[in-house]
């Protein structure tokens, strides 16, 4: 078992208001619904209480969003007493659990100097454990008593609707009766010792923790033999997929380095060979030592200890002596050693993910498909048409002909008789003539419809080889599957074709905008759709936006406005322009119109140097004129400041 200790509030109230409406509606609401105002008064949950305290941590470990049923199950000679919400069973020393948050909140009241009353921690079980009610209140009252809380406020809850069991537990620091804050210094030590201890008593699953239990029953502080990945390291592979320095350089030298180190034969030239040849280095920086890469000196380094805890300056300096530099890679003295060479190196393009297994298996498709693809050419190369020997078969009928003419010819000595047979004979060539052209014209029409008349196109012919246990074909049947199910799934986006689309740097987001002339409406995906008589006019997805086609020429002057608006409020350092020539220009043209009527610190600028020299040449040739009455009826927004105003589309934490 282990323990979690949610994190609390900086300003000293408590509240899990956010957290009630995001765990009460991350499955019944999409991504693509609509953000209203009066979405949040729909939503369960939002009729909970807005003042922090006792009464929304309740109301979540107990599961209550409609006022369930409660029932009470039992209570002791202590007067705790179980109560099954719903279909949550919890524990509370209180009153009722209906009035155990009040009862709560008017104790806290009477310690004034006590910000923030509200205690919560959960004990969780691993997947396959199911402890009975009985051991999880036990473990729960030990460990309040543990944390010198035992007299206090408490209400527990058994959750089971996930992978794993677990048990919120909300507690009033503040004492019942002396009105004393409980301190929670080295609460989480504590709680680590309590679930070791908890673990031995009850034959819960040992887990890993701060503290570990020996086979004595005494409690050690678990050493960690290799330091965690740093901050940034760690946020760069789960957000990017990409692998940090880091990662590469403990994936690639620790277990090398820890083998050389248990062999006693580190060195300073030992340690820059086993670098090198993994595309790394070792330099004195910042009063340490700091791994880089060799192939981008001026990139981003690692601190040594961090990589291996044995090889920071202080430890080479006491086992190997004085820092020495790397030596040059040719070692003239010895010319027979050649050059080392690098291994490998560090490509922070890959996948992190991706490190072993799974690029195995994707550069193991590739291959396959490749093949399938050759043999499918071979097969186009081999084919040939079938032949029905239409000709011959006519020339065996023409023959036969020819051969009945010939013995009539001489059986038969009456010239009469002999013209007479002669005709029999022709006639039967004809006859079995037009029935061979209806039987060529089935069998025609048999490979026509069997597909044996041609060669089998590609997809056909991958069925055919995947009916037949083709794994390579079946692969590729799949590949198909997919990218029809995505092609399907951008068709029933319900956004139209766009006539222009601008595309900006990941992560360079800006507000929403409330236009004069558009309807602003936001979906939960984030997306914000720009509509104008009901219709989407312009869409930002973020990382671009999409202007699609206008009824009549007013329309499409504001939604150009519009995307220049949102364009000028980017960088501009990854901003690029696509789609159709008119419908780019005239996107331009409103950036163009912006940059010289408005003075607000944003300016519309792209990042393609020809779109940009166009830009800067049509302001300076609109600057060279009088057309002020131009640019007045080519913007009508940007009259007004007020008619673009943006808006704060951050939504609430949960």
């Amino acid at each position: 078992m282990n323990v979690i200790i949610p994190p609390k509030r900086r300003d000293k109230k408590t509240s899990f208001k956010k957290l009630v409406n995001y765990v009460s509606t991350r499955e019944e609401k999409k991504s693509t619904e609509v953000v209203s105002p009066d979405s949040a008064e729909q939503a369960p949950g939002a009729d909970y209480i807005s003042t922090p305290g006792f009464g929304q941590l309740v109301d979540y470990v107990g599961r209550k969003r409609a006022a369930p049923a409660s029932e009470i199950v039992s209570i002791s000679p202590e007067g705790i007493q179980r109560v099954l919400s719903g279909e949550v069973l919890c524990e509370t020393n209180c009153w009722s659990l209906e009035s155990a948050a009040t009862e709560m909140n008017l104790v806290a009241s009477q310690n004034r100097h006590c910000k923030d009353a509200v205690y919560h921690f959960i004990l969780s079980w691993q997947g396959e454990e199911d402890p009975s009610p009985d051991a999880i209140f036990r473990s729960v009252r030990y460990s309040l008593k543990q944390l010198g809380m035992e007299e206090h406020q408490y209400v527990a809850a058994i959750h089971r609707d996930t992978d794993n069991v677990h048990c919120h537990v909300s507690a009033n620091r503040v004492h019942p009766r002396t009105y004393a804050a409980q301190n929670m210094w080295n609460d989480a030590d504590t709680l680590q010792k309590c679930c070791r201890v908890l673990e031995r008593e009850f034959g819960f699953n040992v887990d890993n923790g701060s503290w570990h239990m020996d086979q004595y029953g005494d409690l050690h502080r678990t050493r960690r033999d290799m330091p965690s990945a740093p901050r940034g390291a760690a946020k760069r592979e789960i957000f990017s997929d990409k692998e940090s320095l880091h990662g590469y350089a403990v994936r690639e030298t620790r277990q090398v380095l820890s083998d050389v180190i248990a062999q006693d034969k580190l060195s300073w030239d030992r340690l820059h060979n086993v670098l090198y040849t993994r595309g790394l280095g070792v330099r004195e920086q910042n009063g340490g030592l700091a791994v880089y890469d060799l192939l981008n000196p001026e990139g981003v380094s690692v601190k040594a200890s961090d990589v291996h805890p044995d090889i920071s300056l202080t430890t080479m300096v006491t086992h190997c002596g004085e820092y020495q530099p790397a030596p040059p890679v040719y070692n003239p003295d010895r010319p027979e050693d050649g050059m080392l060479h690098m291994q490998t190196c560090y490509m922070p393009q890959l996948h992190v993910r991706d490190q072993e297994a799974r690029r195995e298996r994707r550069e193991a498709r590739a291959v396959a498909r490749d093949i399938l693809r050759a043999r499918y050419d071979a097969y186009r190369t081999s084919w040939e048409k079938p032949d029905l020997r239409a000709g011959e078969r006519f020339r065996q009928i023409a023959s036969h002909c020819v051969v009945a003419k010939a013995h009539v010819r001489d059986s038969v000595r009456d010239p009469l008789m002999r013209k007479l047979m002669y005709r029999v004979a022709e006639f039967e060539k004809m006859k079995a003539m037009a029935e061979l052209r209806l039987q060529l014209r089935e069998e025609r029409q048999t490979l026509k419809e069997t597909g044996e008349g041609r060669p089998l196109s590609w997809k056909s012919w991958v069925e055919r080889e995947a009916v037949k246990g083709d794994a390579a074909a079946l692969g590729q049947m799949r590949g198909w599957a997919y990218r029809e199910k995505r092609a399907a799934r951008k068709q029933n986006s319900g956004w139209p074709e766009p006539n222009a689309v601008i595309h900006y740097g990941p992560g360079d987001n800006v507000p929403t905008f409330k236009s004069s002339e558009h309807e602003t409406r936001l979906l939960r995906d984030g997306t914000v759709s720009y509509l104008r008589d009901g219709k989407p006019a312009v869409t930002d997805f973020g990382d671009r936006v999409e202007v699609y086609a206008a009824a009549d020429t007013k329309s499409d002057r504001f939604n150009n406005d519009l995307a220049a608006e949102i364009t000028a409020w980017h960088s501009g350092d990854n901003t690029t322009l696509t789609g159709e020539d008119k419908a780019v220009n005239r996107v331009l043209y409103s950036g163009v119109v912006r940059n010289i009527t408005k003075r607000d610190g944003h300016e519309f600028k792209v990042s393609d140097p020809k779109l940009m020299a166009n830009v800067r040449a049509t302001e300076e040739s609109l600057r060279g004129q009088n057309v002020q009455s131009e640019l007045k009826q080519a913007e009508p927004q940007n009259r007004d400041e007020q008619d673009f105003r943006p808006v704060n589309r951050d939504l609430p934490r949960p």
